[in-house]
């Protein structure tokens, strides 16, 4: 059986057969693996991913990982072991440790079930030792390790504990490291999951075998065991791969028919002939790891959408847009060499094997059609936030919050209707760009009481006619409308015309607030949901309830149709409230009227009569409920893709010329978007309105057939 892997454009493409580089004993052997992906997680990242999962999605994810090449470096160089018996010389190669997730120097030693451990063996053209393999192995160790039990407990079969285990594997291998660097075979680290007889001779249900656990003597910790069913995997298991082609008296030959020949099968076996030469693994059905990502692209930009899909091979796909198939879009990978607004809307892939069908969560394409100059920009790839003000504020006058610039959050899970999943790029991001800033309150210290951050633009002003846009995930713990979890609700902040000396929050008793902002819930936890504020240059800011006259809200409770619209089920967690996915946001103002935007669609609307008109702009995070959110690290905002654009930007009238046949031409040249009216003077004095002219080129022509035999003037003016 063989098992495939099609995955983002991150991950590089695997191929769909079973090999590895290399001749049978000729020269170093190596693993056929994609190359490490430079987003991938690290061990110790991987391990944060799996802390909680459930055994089959845990195994899931790890079969993902080495499959799409999340593997060090050293550990895809095989490792050749050379015996003998009955007159007979064998050589086979296996993994210098066993089986390693992650980075070169942070990897994880990952315990797994035999049905996973074969499965990947299959996969890569391996197979699993027997017990005698396993004492060969060790003999020709040059990192001979000693045993590191942790007491027995009902935890050795969690993450935590694989955790805490590996940190004292790691810390031994070391100490050998100037000697012995990675890429040394290593034994005595771990106990084997091992191939024998009593696969078939132990009665229903299906166990898992070990074996080994050397000492310094020799001697083993573990002798053959198949005590657990095939679903058990403790901190002490280790997977080691042998690679299925071996010699034999320098002939080419495998090990599974070595196992089943009786003259050879002591080469490998002390059983004799081996019946039971790998498990059994059931076939395995399309499942979608990681859905395309949402896309948002300039006129005329390719748009590329992938999904990291696993299952047996071969997988089919079929891309559908709208729900729709799109004609043609059978690949791994479907994209849009030139998008254009018409090409906007909802993309998914459905993968399918003769196991089943799986089809992905959905994404959004848009396509811009403006393009205002930036005033102010921060994509937090890189720096400390110099370019940032924090303020914060507590009901307890105890600092309560935790900001982090330039924060990645590639490796960073999260769990969308109970399925875990890995925060993918912003919309606005090029891929593989994952950083972003991080807000959190209310859930560092022990101390429960409302708090809130505020960041505010350092040394920036704006004012007149510009609008702040950005890049929002607002994460929550638990499930829909935060199940299973506490303190769950906490708003994302965003406003403009603001000081930037004051916290701005719902809080009571302030001195002293300021500026226009807007608030929102991730989950739906509160009465009002979506709610807009007002600065107080002598107090705490005023709410805006009421009518929508007053508020300029929509509504203000997700549960309004408007909102469970605008956040439907399938792509939200919480129908019609925004957590849990990326959503642009905008806050604009011009000629007066101010709007709040989510994913593009006006939620809030009113005229600016205030004294704030112009000042900085502020991005936060409160929380004005006393609870801590449990479990903590669930709870957090980010920002990416900050933009305070320019809504009025310079118009340049150039290029004129005039035709023999009168007709006039000149260039318009402003940002792409921008809205105008040409107009056209014989005298200077009074004006001809032409056309409105909205740019869909950042320079675009204009055509005029003026008066004959007269001079023709131009301006363009909004």
């Amino acid at each position: 059986m063989m098992t495939a892997l099609q995955h983002p454009a991150s991950w590089p493409r695997l191929f769909l057969g079973v090999a590895l580089l290399g001749a049978a004993g000729a020269g170093a052997q190596t693993l056929s693996l994609p190359p490490r992906p430079e987003t991938a997680p690290t061990g110790s990242q991987l391990t944060n991913l799996l802390w909680q999962l459930p055994l089959a999605e845990r195994e899931r994810w790890l079969y993902a990982q080495v499959i799409g090449g999340n593997v060090p470096g050293w550990w895809r160089h095989l490792r050749p072991v050379t015996v003998t018996a009955g007159g007979h010389t064998a050589t086979y190669h296996v993994t210098p440790d066993y089986l390693a997730v992650g980075a070169e120097d942070d990897y994880f030693l990952a315990p797994m079930t035999p049905v996973l451990a074969q499965r990947l063996a299959d996969r890569l053209g391996c197979s699993l030792p027997t017990r005698r393999m396993v004492n060969q192995i060790w003999t020709s160790a040059a990192v001979q390790m000693t045993p590191q039990p942790i007491a027995p407990s009902p935890e050795m079969t969690t993450v935590p504990v694989f955790a805490a285990h590996n940190q004292l594997v790691r810390a031994q291998r070391d100490t050998f490291t100037n000697t012995h660097p990675p890429g040394a075979l290593v034994a005595g680290n771990k106990k084997d999951v091992v191939l024998s007889n009593e696969l078939t001779n132990r009665p229903p249900p299906p166990r898992v075998f070990i074996y080994g656990w050397h000492q310094p003597d020799g001697s083993v910790i573990q002798p053959l065991s198949g005590v657990h069913e095939e679903t058990y995997a403790d901190y002490s298991h280790g997977i080691r791969l042998v690679r299925m082609a071996m010699t034999v008296n320098g002939s080419a030959n495998t090990v599974t028919n070595v196992l089943a020949t009786p003259a050879l099968a002591a080469l490998l076996s002390d059983e004799g002939v081996l019946g039971a030469r790998r498990y059994p693994v059931a076939p395995l059905a399309p499942v979608v790891m990681v859905p395309p990502r949402s896309r948002t692209v300039a006129r005329g930009e390719s748009a590329a959408f992938d999904a990291l899909v696993i299952g047996d091979a071969p997988l089919h796909h079929q891309w559908l847009r709208e729900g729709t198939p799109i004609p043609g879009a059978t690949n791994a990978a479907f994209a849009l060499a030139n998008a254009q607004p018409a090409d906007a809307g909802l993309y998914a892939v459905v993968a399918s094997n003769s196991a089943g069908a799986a089809t992905s969560r959905v994404a959004w394409l848009r396509v811009r059609t403006s393009d205002f100059p930036a005033l102010r920009a921060d994509d937090f790839e890189t720096g400390i936030g110099t370019n940032w003000n924090v303020l914060w504020g507590a009901a307890n006058g105890l600092p309560d919050y935790t900001v982090d610039f330039a924060f990645d959050y590639a490796a960073t899970p999260f769990t969308f209707n109970g399925v875990t999943a890995l925060i993918p790029p912003a919309p606005n991001s090029p891929a593989g760009h994952t950083r972003a800033v991080r807000l959190t309150v209310n859930n560092n210290d022990a101390l429960a009481a409302p708090a809130a951050v505020n960041l505010c633009a350092a040394n920036f002003s704006a004012g007149g006619n510009f609008a702040l846009r950005f890049d929002l995930w607002l994460n929550y713990p638990g499930g829909a409308g935060g199940a299973n979890a506490t303190g769950s609700t906490e708003f994302s902040l965003c406003g403009i015309n603001h000081t930037g000396t004051n916290v701005n929050w719902a809080a009571a008793g302030l001195p002293a607030s300021d500026g226009i902002w807007f608030a929102v819930s991730g989950e739906g936890g509160a009465a009002a949901d979506y709610r807009s504020f007002l600065g107080n240059p002598a107090g705490g800011p005023v709410e805006l309830s009421g009518s929508p006259a007053a508020s300029g809200l929509v509504a203000t409770n997700h549960t309004a149709a408007f909102f469970q619209t605008l956040f439907p089920a399938g792509r939200f967690e919480t129908p019609g409230a925004p957590g849990k996915n990326w959503v642009e946001v905008e806050v604009r103002q011009f000629n007066g009227l101010l709007t709040w935007r989510l994913d593009g669609t006006v939620v809030a609307q009113r005229t600016n009569a205030t004294a704030f008109t112009n000042g900085t702009v502020m991005l936060g995070v409160m929380d004005p409920f006393s609870s801590i959110a449990s479990p903590a690290r669930d709870a957090f905002v980010l920002f990416d893709n900050v933009r305070v654009e320019d809504l009025v930007p310079a118009i340049t009238l150039g290029n004129p010329a005039r035709f023999p046949d009168g007709t006039v031409s000149f260039s318009l040249v402003s940002a792409l978007g921008d809205s105008f009216m040409v107009e056209r003077s014989t005298n200077l004095l009074t004006w001809l309105p032409l056309a409105t002219v909205a740019l869909t080129n950042s320079t675009q022509p204009f055509h005029d057939a003026p008066p004959p035999g007269v001079a023709a003037f131009y301006r363009a003016r909004r």
